[in-house]
């Protein structure tokens, strides 16, 4: 006997579960160690005061909990309810609650109601995770297709408006300036269709913990005269100014890869906020640290705004018209972060923003 109560305790405390008793006449509740544990009650303390217990439970799910036990004892059915408690101030649990009534031999008159309690925090705490995990996967979803759909849609109305002109105004609709402009729309519309394929894909790396660096000696300062000239045409044809003069050599073991990935960025970004004003690059050394900076003289990023743009989905500005995933300072954010540095930020609304990278040399 005292064994079997024995592997009844064990599996009470392995499984944080608990049982009670509430004797319905006297108003007196037994409870078990392993529920008071539970409620964060001594149980050398405590006297039998079904108030005691109540208090702990939190004030929106009391009335609820009182409500499913007149409602399982008036209609003679099992008592079953998910609730949360306080089992000391500031720390909430989940539990769920089953039992049953006990009537007196021969009448209806109630007499004991008893059951069992289980601590189910971690189920709910996985259940929001999930919730909070599916709503992130549709809007990222969502803003996926609107992204990619925007180039592709340009693209196709710009090849059957070349067709169309094909067929019915060749050879003069097609003069060397116009498809000169048509080559150098579809190159940008083809650019952000790969800016965003390789964001997700990135993504979904930094989320699988598979992001990995190959580092190599370069000159930072090369590596962005690079590609400002690779980029010139973009910046042009976007009226925005990019002003670079390397003043030193700033080399290191970096990725080069995922450098120019940080770079191009940020430097996207000051095209894309910067209200076609200059965009300013400089790379220095500070000590044992390389610092590449990129200033725009755009529309600026709140105080309240800029802890949150380095998180997943988020962007510099709420303007809809401004197109993105909300990735790319995310996964720059990341890109530095591993390389033992940090991106820091100086903005003022309405009076542009500047981005430092900084990295251990």
């Amino acid at each position: 006997m005292k064994q079997s109560q024995k592997n009844l305790d064990f599996a009470l405390q392995s499984g944080r579960m608990g049982t009670w008793e509430i004797d319905l006449v006297t108003n007196v509740v037994k409870c078990s160690n392993e529920m008071l544990y539970l409620w964060g009650v001594n149980s050398n303390e405590f006297d039998g005061d079904r108030s005691i217990l109540q208090s702990r439970v939190h004030p929106d799910d009391l009335e609820k909990m009182r409500a499913a036990i007149d409602k399982a004892i008036a209609n003679e059915v099992i008592y079953e309810m998910e609730y949360r408690i306080f089992p000391f101030p500031g720390l909430e649990r989940w539990v769920i609650s089953r039992g049953r009534c006990t009537f007196a031999p021969g009448t209806k008159k109630p007499i004991r109601f008893s059951g069992v309690v289980y601590d189910i925090t971690e189920k709910k705490v996985k259940e929001e995770e999930l919730k909070a995990a599916i709503k992130i996967r549709d809007q990222f979803l969502m803003m996926a297709s609107h992204e990619l759909r925007t180039p592709l849609t340009c693209m196709q109305l710009q090849l059957q408006v070349a067709e169309w002109d094909l067929k019915h105004r060749f050879p003069e609709a097609f003069t060397f300036e116009r498809i000169e402009t048509n080559i150098k729309k579809n190159n940008q519309h083809l650019s952000r269709i790969t800016r965003l394929v390789d964001q997700i894909l990135d993504e979904s790396k930094i989320s699988q913990g598979r992001l990995i660096m190959l580092f190599e000696h370069f000159d930072l300062s090369e590596m962005v005269v690079d590609l400002i000239e690779q980029y010139k045409v973009t910046a042009e044809f976007s009226g925005v100014e990019v002003l670079f003069s390397p003043t030193e050599k700033v080399s290191g073991m970096w990725d080069r890869f995922r450098l120019e990935q940080v770079f191009l960025n940020l430097l996207i970004n000051g095209i894309r906020y910067g209200n076609r004003k200059p965009i300013h690059i400089t790379v220095k050394k500070e000590g044992n640290k390389a610092l590449l900076s990129v200033r725009d003289e755009g529309i600026g990023i709140k105080s309240e705004d800029q802890k949150r743009i380095f998180e997943r989905f988020e962007r510099a500005s709420h303007d809809k018209e401004v197109n993105g995933l909300g990735l790319g300072l995310y996964i720059a954010n990341k890109i530095v972060t591993d390389h033992g540095g940090e991106i820091r930020l100086e903005s003022e609304f309405g009076k542009g923003s500047k981005f430092i990278v900084v990295l251990p040399l």
